[in-house]
């Protein structure tokens, strides 16, 4: 079965700027209905009365059905199905059914105690195996006609339909500034039905990191597999990712041009686009971003249902004759959720995911170490002019953090609509078994925490960044299943081409990460990595001597373990270790607290030399390698 956000209610912005968009609603919703009457008379109209009365139709005069930007307000299918005994489901064809409301306030799922501040205790640090829910599905519908339909036929029993050596198509959902805790399987804040659907039926890998946590390096990194240092994109208008290495070997070319691939690209870019260098890599591009809201009235249009109807333009579009039909690749390329820099509210979601998600009723706690203590006990130069505070301050200081923080999970939800109404697409065109599908992002995002926000440094809320894998080749015993191998985004590119059938480019420094779930014919590889160096610097690879931002945004460099974190700021001459197993919100510098704590839960915390000696040594070495261009 399938699970699919199914109704067309797409609502203004919560901003009064953008109410436009829905003004119109009433006379759209009876010109609907009275082409209905005409076309199908009495009958039809009594049938929609009674599909309304039967269905709780949503009685709010927003709600209206656009079918040109359909809003669809989700299945209602639990992520614990477990716990609820009879999940009610909404009914409908494709832009016409509207979500049954079963809980208080019209939330169709039930949150549990689940904070933001425990959020890592619910991020297993051991495989853990979770089972797929019998009733997923993208596609709604009603009660009876699910009691009389025939079971559809798990994605799991459908994988021999694809020849073992053929070429995976590929499907990259890529989000913006989303960190790990933003996903329903880990916080039941959060609704994500479509994400955690592929978790159920793929790979969650819960210890994935970004290598530099900003946009355009990241980006960079996807496309060449390779660290911030070695691609030199070190901003958006640079030519670092076109000319650093060569771009033929580059991962969208090497799909298109070796391998026959028909590739997209839809969203954002953020980088230059030089017709040359895009006709090498793409067959169909659009790129956007930067509002949340685009065009202007009486044709604005939200960015994510932008994303989701150019994606749907390629899939539509794409050869499939008997003479021609290569597989595919295409990259989502969303803009939620980042924030509209400098703009006020930051987050500009559909009215309407916002009133039936995220309403004012609920209360999101924000993370254990979002107060002013933790803002104190920041080094003193991170308290300097730093622009992480700034774009706090009406983004997550607390009268505006349940606003905000509400705004963002509504646009989390948005894109999980869009990639269900993709992957609804891959599986009405029969090719969901024989596409890989991945779902992460370039960077994460602090939301409150430290006294922050944004990405840029080393704090765990800023490194680790959701990864769902779905791939038709994974064994049917890890299906459902998390890792917590080490996994960073210079493995993307790796991954990809694996799943072509091709080798990655000799510079690219990354893994293939199926090697974590499939079975290898001659394993002469080295065991997984159990550690990564992580850089945000835009100066000099040694000491970022020449780092523009000093105090505005400091240059970071830093060693990651299962067990511990060394951070180094170079402008600074400062040093940090942190405990991870047993602090694992960076709250105790050892180098620096450890001798005044009478806090017994850091009793455990070791602090000794050797230590500090032996991760010093580590960093040095694998930052050597990480910028030299190695393997890592």
């Amino acid at each position: 079965m399938t699970v699919k956000f199914n109704t067309a209610a797409l609502g203004t912005s919560r901003s009064s700027n953008y109410s436009e968009h829905g003004e119109n609603s009433g006379v759209a919703r009876k010109g609907r209905q009275f082409f209905a009457l005409i076309l199908f008379g009495g009958v039809g109209a009594l049938c929609m009365l009674y599909y309304a009365h039967e269905h709780q139709f949503l009685q709010n005069e927003e709600a209206t059905l656009y079918h040109d930007h359909p809003m669809a307000m989700a299945s209602a299918v639990s992520r614990e199905k477990e716990k609820i005994d009879n999940d009610e489901r909404a009914g409908g064809d494709d832009n016409r059914s509207l979500l049954r409301h079963t809980a208080k306030n019209g939330s169709n799922f039930s949150r549990s105690n689940t904070t933001n501040s425990n959020i890592l205790d619910l991020i297993s640090t051991t495989t853990k195996t979770t089972q797929p829910s019998p009733s997923s599905s993208f596609r709604t519908k009603t009660d009876e006609a699910i009691q009389n339909e025939q079971v559809e036929e798990h994605p799991e029993e459908q994988h021999d339909q694809r020849e073992k050596d053929d070429p995976l198509n590929v499907v990259l959902f890529y989000a913006d500034d989303w960190t790990m805790k933003v996903l329903g399987k880990l916080d039941s804040n959060v609704y994500t039905p479509n994400i955690d659907y592929l978790a159920d039926n793929g790979m969650l890998f819960t210890n994935n990191c970004v290598v530099s946590s900003m946009c355009w390096m990241s980006r960079a990194t996807l496309v060449t597999g390779t660290y911030t240092t070695v691609h030199q994109q070190l901003w958006p208008h640079s030519m670092g990712i076109l000319e650093t290495l060569p771009w033929n070997e580059t991962l969208f070319p090497l799909m298109k041009q070796q391998k026959g691939y028909y590739t997209g690209l839809v969203g954002k870019w953020h980088a230059p686009s030089p017709r040359e260098y895009m006709t090498q890599a793409f067959d169909l591009h659009r790129f956007y971003y930067g509002k949340h809201w685009m065009g202007q009235p009486p044709n604005r249009q939200h960015v994510t249902d932008m994303n989701r109807e150019h994606a749907l333009e390629f899939l539509k579009r794409r050869p499939r004759s008997a003479e021609h039909n290569p597989p595919f690749f295409l990259k989502v390329s969303f803009f939620a959720t980042h924030a509209i820099d400098g703009h006020y509210p930051s987050y500009e979601p559909m009215n309407t995911t916002r009133r039936q998600y995220y309403n004012d009723s609920c209360y999101i706690k924000p993370g254990k170490t979002a107060t002013e203590e933790h803002w104190l006990q920041l080094p003193s130069f991170l308290r300097r002019n730093n622009e992480g505070r700034t774009r706090w301050r009406k983004r997550f200081e607390p009268d505006y953090f349940q606003d905000n923080i509400k705004d963002l999970y509504s646009l989390a939800t948005e894109v999980d609509w869009a990639i269900g109404e993709v992957v609804q697409e891959l599986k009405e065109q029969g090719v969901f078994n024989k596409t890989m599908i991945i779902f992460t992002t370039d960077n994460g995002n602090l939301h409150g925490e430290h006294g922050l926000t944004e990405k840029w440094y080393p704090f765990e809320e800023s490194l680790r960044v959701p990864l769902v894998i779905y791939d038709p080749r994974m064994p049917k015993q890890l299906r459902g299943t998390r890792s917590d191998k080490w996994t960073l985004n210079v493995d993307l590119a790796p991954t990809i081409l694996g799943a072509a059938n091709m080798k990655p480019s000799s510079f690219m420094q990354g893994r293939d990460i199926s090697q974590l779930y499939l079975e290898q014919k001659e394993d002469t590889s080295p065991a997984w990595r159990e550690d990564f160096f992580y850089e945000f610097n835009m100066g000099n690879p040694n000491n970022a001597s020449d780092h523009p931002w000093k105090h505005f945004i400091d240059a970071s460099f830093a060693l990651v373990t299962d067990e511990w974190k060394y951070v180094v700021w170079p402008q600074h001459n400062y040093e940090q270790l942190f405990h991870r197993s047993v602090d694992p919100y960076d709250e105790w510098d050892l180098l620096h607290k450890i001798e005044n704590t009478t806090n017994a839960s850091f009793k455990l915390i070791q602090s000794n030399d050797e230590i500090y000696q032996h991760m010093k040594s580590r960093y040095l070495k694998l930052k050597e390698r990480a910028q030299g261009g190695l393997p890592i």
